[in-house]
């Protein structure tokens, strides 16, 4: 005798229940483990970002003390005994006013308390451009260029085109990139004879380049940018801007570095 067909249809509507049942299952399994692989995955990210940041503040730190040192020797070498100096002269000067030597130191110590004077105006630049804030990016680079000058070893260029100014704190970070650049060159480019400064604005993109004629370096040696001999916050600085560092160099050839930074006001 033929079973009914409700008593047929029974195991056909169970083992379809069963596969719905195990095919949800599967589905669960797949979202749980996708989402602890994509949680794992953001912990793993996040852990990243935070040591980056660590890394950036502690390279910012260290790029501060680097500048509060050289600032401090430049007061000890410089202004401290510019001030030595002329105390000793006005020491030696006497109350007796026919004292045939009297012009001579009185003149020499003047002498040396305005070469003081001018040490402080420089160290107090370097402290903060007060110019930046008062005229612009543009004058600022232009005394900065013009301090070079000072030297008497190098012929210092500069020239800008910069119609659309950026902020002052970015301004700030690109005259601070551009100051440790050129106290580089000035350091460290045996040799040289020419030092340019170019800041251009091309459409959207801000330039800033510093090249010298000297003798260069090893792209992977111990002066590359970031790596180095106070360099290491020009590459802090250019994260911060969001903007991109070029450098090439090769012994005998000078060094070229150029920072490209876009300009979102152009």
């Amino acid at each position: 005798m033929d079973a009914p067909a409700e008593v047929t249809f029974i195991p056909l509507l169970l083992g379809g229940i069963g596969l719905i049942l195990l095919l949800a299952g599967a589905f669960v399994w797949f979202v749980v483990t996708y989402q602890r692989r994509l949680f794992r995955q953001q912990l793993h990210e996040r852990g990243t970002e935070a040591a980056h940041q660590n890394a950036l503040l502690a390279a910012i730190i260290a790029a501060q003390e680097a500048e509060r040192e050289r600032i401090g020797r430049d007061l000890h070498d410089d202004v401290a005994s510019s001030i030595a100096m002329a105390k000793m002269l006005v020491d030696r000067l006497t109350p007796d006013p026919h004292d045939p030597d009297a012009p001579a130191l009185l003149g020499l110590a003047r002498e040396v308390l305005g070469s003081a004077v001018e040490e402080v105006r420089t160290v107090s630049h370097s402290l903060y451009p007060a110019m930046l804030a008062r005229v612009g990016l543009v004058h600022a680079l232009r005394y900065l260029a013009d301090l070079s000058r000072q030297t008497e070893t190098l012929e210092v260029a500069f020239e800008a085109h910069y119609p659309l100014p950026l902020p002052l704190a970015q301004e700030l970070a690109l005259y601070r990139i551009c100051q440790e650049l050129v106290y580089n060159s000035l350091k460290h480019a045996h040799g040289a004879t020419r030092l340019g400064v170019r800041l251009w604005q091309h459409e959207a993109v801000l330039t800033l380049a510093v090249e010298d004629d000297g003798r260069g370096f090893q792209p992977n040696g111990p002066q590359a940018a970031g790596t180095g001999v106070g360099l290491s916050s020009i590459a802090v600085r250019v994260e911060m801007l969001n903007a991109r560092l070029v450098q090439h160099s090769s012994p005998s050839q000078g060094t070229q570095t150029r920072i490209d930074l876009d300009n979102p006001a152009a």
